[in-house]
């Protein structure tokens, strides 16, 4: 999906269905550990503890309605931060940095 080429990275999104299959035990504890640090840090600085987002699958066919809507609203577009991932494809695989 060309649009996506330059955009920065900015969410970190696993299927909570892979997490169940591919997760062992020890691992989902982890990941449970990690998720409720960042949420008690996020409280601590006075954000709310937990967010809730949309997530569009960038192989759906509607993807690119969901990028021009975003567009229109100032949403999106590639950046230019030296702090941030930008998104690189190595044919249909995303590649992060």
């Amino acid at each position: 999906m060309p649009e996506l080429t330059g955009m920065q990275v900015k969410f970190t999104v696993i299927k909570n269905e892979d997490a169940e299959n591919y997760l062992d035990d020890r691992d989902k504890s982890e990941l449970s550990r990690i998720l409720w640090k960042i949420q008690e840090l996020r409280h601590l600085d006075g954000k709310p503890a937990l967010n809730t987002y949309l997530v569009v699958n960038t192989d759906e066919t509607y993807a690119a309605d969901i990028v021009r809507i975003m567009q229109a609203n100032n949403h999106w577009g590639p950046v230019s931060d030296p702090n941030q991932a930008e998104m690189q494809y190595e044919g249909d695989t995303l590649a992060l940095p």
